[in-house]
């Protein structure tokens, strides 16, 4: 146990978080304590915005412990970039009260359209709600996390760049929601040479070019309106009030979970494709080589992984088991970052978990845009 590295820590507090929490919704629904419990709760716009605001925000504080762990105590213990306790609790206050704030709109917004349509117009109302939360995603994250905008560019690649600066070293990006534009650290701008900079942003535009990324997009939402709907049909399950509301996000948390143990697979298909299509010549597959090892380091800093603990747990495979797999056999396209955009989009379904597990418990700056393969 002494030998247990820090991303082992992580990994095992986000088990633990998750697992804390799917055992508490098993309960819940099991007992129907939330059909009992807010029967004849809510009925207006208000009132419901109220009631799931304060249910939601007390569950935030239940996870509490979990953040602790992972933004504050395990950094420290390993000797990892961490914030002081004043600004981490700010930063945390800021970040859970943003989002407990979007996901208890979008209850509201759900009940509204469940009491004048049903289950079917909830549905659609999921459905754009999950693409808004897309389309929002870069400014959501400054609100959120706190990141501040760099000086852009459009000369560092074909399509636009936005740089965000913040102090985690694990953020990543991604790109503009449905724009797609490209979203970077301004920390690799100034720590990786110029070559490494341009391969890996030539790697993301690759992967739009590819559909990688919209295939994500459209699955992420997809996947998450499937389990919405099948978490609506449990008992004391439904869109019209409040107690129905919260069970269906309940059971919706399950299937999030669920999410949590497939989606990695397709996820690190696409990371594998996407490094076969931005390296061709062995010179350019040393010098990505190179890049992701760094910012592995900003991340977890674990090259090396178990194939069975990377299959349940890792939607982004390990450096060495990337480059190991480069051996010319077939591979499907995959959805890039499925797993992990898939959780983001959950929060429209009032989902539990996308602040808990080991990526990004306890990190703000990572709530938001969850750490990817570079």
């Amino acid at each position: 146990m002494n030998d247990i590295t820090y991303a082992r820590a992580r990994l095992w507090t986000g088990i633990t978080g998750v697992g804390g929490v799917v055992v508490l919704v098993s309960g819940l629904l099991l007992t129907g304590t939330p059909a009992s419990a807010l029967s004849g709760v809510g009925g207006s716009f208000a009132e419901d915005a109220r009631v799931l605001f304060g249910l939601l925000f007390a569950l935030a504080l239940l996870g509490l412990p979990f953040d602790v762990l992972g933004g504050l105590l395990l950094p420290r213990r390993f000797g990892r970039s961490a914030p002081r306790t004043g600004a981490f609790v700010l930063r945390w206050l800021r970040g859970v009260f943003v989002l407990v704030s979007l996901s208890s709109l979008c209850g509201t917004l759900l009940l509204a359209a469940g009491r004048l349509g049903g289950r079917p117009a909830a549905l659609i109302t999921l459905t754009g709600l999950g693409l808004a939360l897309l389309a929002l995603q870069e400014p959501l994250a400054r609100l959120v996390g706190g990141l501040v905008r760099a000086e852009s560019s459009g000369a560092d690649a074909s399509r636009p760049v936005l740089y965000l600066r913040g102090s985690d070293p694990a953020f990543c990006g991604g790109f503009t929601g449905l724009s797609a534009n490209l979203v970077v650290s301004e920390r690799w701008r100034r720590m990786l040479p110029r070559e490494q900079l341009d391969l890996l942003l030539e790697r993301r535009e690759r992967i739009l070019r590819s559909g990688a990324w919209t295939r994500s997009l459209v699955l992420a939402v997809g996947w998450n309106v499937l389990g919405f709907w099948l978490a609506s049909l449990l008992p004391n399950a439904g869109v019209t009030t409040v107690g129905e509301l919260v069970t269906t996000s309940l059971g919706f948390t399950l299937w999030t979970f669920v999410g949590l143990l497939l989606l990695p697979t397709p996820s690190r298909a696409a990371t594998i494709a996407a490094d076969e299509r931005a390296v061709g010549e062995e010179p350019l597959r040393r010098l990505l080589g190179k890049a992701v090892r760094q910012l592995d380091r900003l991340q977890d800093d674990e090259p090396e992984r178990a194939p069975g603990l990377e299959a349940v747990f890792h939607p982004v495979p390990a450096v060495e088991n990337r480059f190991a797999e480069r051996s010319g056999s077939a591979r499907g396209p995959g959805a890039w970052h499925l797993a992990r955009t898939s959780l983001f989009v959950s929060h429209a379904g009032l989902s539990l978990l996308p602040r808990l597990v080991h990526c990004n418990v306890g990190r703000p700056e990572l709530w938001v845009y969850l750490p990817t393969d570079g």
